[in-house]
């Protein structure tokens, strides 16, 4: 009887089981208890670098899945949703463990994230603006600590046990300029000359030479009426030589040209002529030529004659996207070459026009850039150029992105200090070079930054503290495509920009104020 008795209990369990979880529902009796899990549930950072995303899963129940992080620690891309990216703080002093909850109702799950501090790294580094800047001095601080290093004969800096992300800080005379938040190990920092309206590089070359000639052919000279006659020369270590020339006689002379590196350059002698109209629109080419020539250091060259052939026209055209708020100023464009020559066609187009269509000259490996400005109420301007453009481009499409708008401290503030918040609205898509100008032989100040405020770096220890009762000037330069600083302090970084080989957005705007007594 006993044995019966467990046979019969052990044929009906089957049946219990199959019955309970209120008739099945199929698929494998996954039962109807509302629940709540994260995928991954757990995740391992370092700190300065990489994201991890999170996804939810609500079965069984409806609603709202939210997130939040405990202790505060890094930040999540958002508060509600199915899914959280979470990205780590900057910088952490040691391994921390933060635990991401999501919460839907009385439902909750959690996933636990350690995020440990970056790898000491070592940098090694250099400083140029067209060539190696020797015996700048260099401060790298992480942390709360700074150490101060010079540069070689090269430009070249090391510092070894860095904790990412460090300050770059490049004081030569009375300029300095900071790069904040670097993370990589090979930073390349142009040094930029903050006094210029746009902080084009310091151009503090060791060699030079003069160049003049005569420019015939073309129209011919003295020059007709509505035609303008240009030269200019470049090589690998020069770019931006351009003159005009004598309109009666043909003859130009560019009285100083100056380079970086070897005690040699080897370029082209470029001239061009054009027809133009009423409104400064060029209209028919009426010459071109150009010759090579080697420039030595203290070299004076003249007889370098151009002679001018004829030259076919071609025709760009396209349309510009101006940001909200903002109104056109003017379009120009440039003829330029592969060894850094550019040639100014056109100045200004002051027509409100937002398409264009302008004639340009056909010649062999010419390219076209363009450069449109704009500004808005608050008086800030916005510069975007594209060069690298064929001849005849059609459909060109010119994006200019909004400006940094300056925030505080207001215009003509005073008893401004170290401490002071300098802010801005952000700059789309790129980096800010926050420019602090002083009056003669005062220290001049500029900060290479992504966030949207600064303050004026202390350099009291360098020799450039800032100094009491003086007047200045401060403005926010935008500089774009550089996503992060690491990518502006990349090879070629800035010169690509300031080099005009890079497309690129500028922007500025400008307010005084005076240091604390």
């Amino acid at each position: 009887m006993n044995r019966l008795i467990w046979l019969l209990g052990m044929s009906l369990i089957p049946l219990l089981t199959a019955c309970s979880g209120g008739g099945g529902g199929g698929g494998g009796g996954g039962g109807t208890t509302p629940t709540l899990t994260i995928s991954p549930t757990s995740a391992t950072l370092t700190a300065g670098t990489g994201s991890q995303t999170f996804n939810a899963t609500l079965s069984n129940a409806t609603g709202t899945i939210n997130w939040a992080l405990s202790p505060n620690v890094g930040t999540l891309s958002a508060t509600t949703g199915t899914s959280v990216t979470y990205t780590p703080p900057a910088t952490v002093a040691s391994s921390t463990t933060v635990q991401l909850t999501a919460t839907s109702g009385t439902l909750k799950a959690t996933a636990n994230i350690t995020v440990n501090p970056p790898a000491n790294i070592n940098v090694s580094g250099k400083v140029i603006d067209l060539r190696p800047v020797a015996d700048a001095s260099v401060v790298i601080t992480y942390g709360g600590t700074n150490i101060s290093t010079t540069t070689n004969a090269s430009g070249v800096f090391s510092v070894s046990g860095i904790t990412p992300p460090y300050d770059a800080t490049v004081v030569s005379g009375n300029r300095s300029i900071t790069y904040k938040g670097l993370t990589r190990p090979d930073p390349t920092l142009v040094f930029l000359d903050p006094t210029l309206v746009f902080p084009w590089v310091v151009l503090d070359a060791s060699n030079s030479a003069s160049l003049s000639g005569t420019v015939s052919g073309g129209a011919g000279f003295p020059q007709p009426a509505n035609h303008r006659t240009r030269v200019a020369f470049g090589s690998p270590e020069v770019m931006l030589y351009t003159t005009a020339i004598n309109t009666d006689t043909g003859e130009y002379k560019m009285e100083v040209i100056r380079w970086s590196g070897p005690t040699t350059t080897t370029g082209n002698i470029r001239a061009l002529q054009w027809q133009f109209d009423g409104n400064n629109l060029p209209t028919d080419y009426t010459g071109y030529g150009e010759l090579n020539v080697t420039l030595s250091d203290g070299g004076t060259f003249a007889n370098q004659n151009v002679t001018m052939s004829g030259v076919s026209e071609a025709t760009i055209s396209g349309s510009v996207a101006l940001p909200a708020g903002y109104n056109l100023v003017s379009k120009r464009m440039a003829v330029g070459f592969a060894d850094r020559s550019f040639i100014d066609v056109l100045d200004e187009d002051l027509g409100a026009s937002t398409s264009f269509t302008y004639t340009t000259p056909n010649v062999p490996g010419a390219t076209i850039q363009m450069q449109i400005t704009a500004r808005n109420a608050a008086g800030t301007s916005v510069l975007t150029a594209k060069p690298g453009l064929a001849v005849n481009a059609t459909d060109v499409s010119i994006r200019l992105p909004a400006g940094s708008d300056l925030i505080q401290p207001p215009d003509a503030a005073t008893g401004v200090n170290n401490s002071t918040t300098f802010s801005y609205t952000p700059f789309s898509g790129g980096v800010h070079i926050v420019v602090f100008d002083g009056p003669g032989t005062n220290p001049d100040y500029a900060v290479v930054t992504t966030a949207a405020s600064t303050t004026i770096p202390d350099l009291t220890s360098l020799g450039l503290g800032l100094p009491k009762s003086t007047d200045y000037s401060w403005r926010v330069v935008g500089v774009a495509p550089f996503a992060t600083v690491d990518a502006a302090a990349g090879p070629g970084g800035w010169l690509a920009v300031f080099g005009g080989t890079a497309e690129s957005s500028l922007t500025t705007s400008t307010r005084t104020f005076k240091t604390a007594p």
